[in-house]
């Protein structure tokens, strides 16, 4: 049984970490989470309550699968800039650094 998948996703010079997990029987939840620097930025949800009606080999394959969709999706929307923070909210820390170089470039052309 899958209990869960880890990544870390950059997405310009930043790099964030994707966390999901079957919260188990009792708890019949997968919780995918996205971090950066150790804040959670967003979390998703999904109940499935209704599939553990099924049998045990089947069951575990939805489960599976929907962990997998769920991971993959996240990831998706932090390869898409979802979660980046607006450019006004950049620190320097933040810059890949082909940015620092632009700034570097704007800043002596501007001179």
């Amino acid at each position: 049984m899958i209990t869960g998948f880890n990544s870390d996703v950059k997405y310009r010079g930043l790099v964030y970490h994707v966390q999901t997990e079957d919260k188990g029987a009792e708890n019949p939840l997968i919780e995918t989470l996205i971090y950066k620097g150790g804040e959670i930025l967003a979390s998703r949800r999904l109940p499935y309550a209704d599939l553990i009606q099924g049998e045990d080999e089947d069951k575990e394959k939805a489960i599976s699968r929907l962990m997998e969709e769920q991971h993959s999706s996240m990831i998706l929307e932090v390869k898409h800039g979802g979660f980046a923070p607006a450019p006004e909210e950049r620190g320097k820390e933040d810059l890949s650094l082909d940015e620092i170089v632009l700034t570097f470039l704007a800043a002596r052309a501007a001179k």
